[in-house]
């Protein structure tokens, strides 16, 4: 077989065809190296330390370091939103780190994982979603150099290029955090105008996000990323009934705003958990890439999901 790039074996998977082997990717929704992680990599392969310039990837600032994955031999890069105007790591009265969206985040003394410590809409009423004070979009800090760097990983190397997540968490994963997640669940059941109108409220935020990307680097990449962890170990954690009515029509809003755009990316969504039976809705949402597929979770069998969705859905 002749030696294809990256990029075309990407595209292959993507359009169902099957490539001279799987594409290999770190650093996506699921698939994210700590810093610590990759700093060990770089001596392991003898890299030079010289200075990364940090991305915002969550509650934290990374050094993504992409001649680490040119080692190992993966075959996507990611495109990295910027920090918004003025932002710097600030410590947040009572310990703790402030983040966008409002959010203090703290990292746990145990897993050193980074956990959000305060729920600013946690008293909130539907009033007050106007007044609340949502980051701004297009902020040209935000997208500062970006285009010219996809340009140029687009021109001079053979990788396939994706539009990392502008919105870190994602959208029930965000609200749950604004809200409270015990809150938020409570509502759903008691009081589901309130949710409804963060859904919406938060979606219009989101589809600004990625439109201002696409707008960016919309021409260079394979597929943008979104997504939320609907799934425990065992089973949903909203009913789909619940699902379908409140939540679902904010997704198909998104992903038909992000598939709206001159690019037409594909969309990748991200949820870990027991959702086999969300996959019709992500199919029927516009969904052409789901993540992952946990395997430790209730009825997630890599086969029966590859013979009943894979000719709708790539799997990463």
């Amino acid at each position: 077989m002749s030696k294809i790039t990256p990029r075309e074996r990407v595209r292959a998977v993507l359009n169902h065809q099957e490539p001279d082997r799987i594409p290999i990717s770190i650093g996506g929704t699921g698939g994210k190296l700590t810093e610590s992680r990759m700093a060990l990599l770089r001596t392991h392969f003898g890299i030079s330390d010289e200075v990364v310039e940090p991305v915002l990837v969550g509650p934290q600032m990374m050094r993504l370091d992409n001649r680490v994955l040119d080692v190992l031999g993966t075959d996507v890069r990611y495109l990295n939103m910027r920090p918004p105007t003025g932002f710097r790591m600030q410590e947040a009265p009572g310990g703790g780190w402030y983040y966008d969206w409002g959010l203090i985040y703290k990292e746990h003394p145990v897993s050193h994982m980074y956990d959000y410590v305060n729920h600013p809409l946690a008293n909130a009423t539907i009033k007050d979603l106007d007044s609340y004070d949502w980051p701004d979009p297009h902020d040209p800090a935000r997208w500062e150099g970006l285009r010219e760097e996809a340009r140029q990983m687009y021109e001079q190397t053979g990788y396939a290029l994706v539009a990392y997540r502008p919105t870190y968490n994602g959208l029930f994963e965000l609200c749950q955090i604004l809200r409270g997640t015990e809150q938020l669940l409570m509502d759903l059941a008691l009081n589901p105008d309130f949710p409804e109108a963060l859904f919406w409220k938060v979606g219009e935020v989101f589809k600004e996000f990625y439109q201002a990307q696409l707008d960016a680097v919309g021409d260079f990449v394979e597929w943008v990323e979104l997504g939320d962890d609907l799934g425990g170990q065992s089973g949903p954690l909203i009913s789909p009934k619940m699902y379908r009515t409140l939540l679902k029509p904010v997704h198909t809003d998104v992903i038909r705003s992000i598939k709206s755009h001159p690019s037409k990316p594909k969309v990748m969504y991200h949820s870990c958990g027991s959702i086999k039976v969300f996959i019709p809705d992500f199919i029927e949402m516009g969904v052409d890439i789901l993540n992952p597929i946990q395997v430790a979770a209730k009825g997630i069998i890599p086969a029966d999901i590859k013979a009943e969705f894979g000719e709708e859905l790539c799997f990463l």
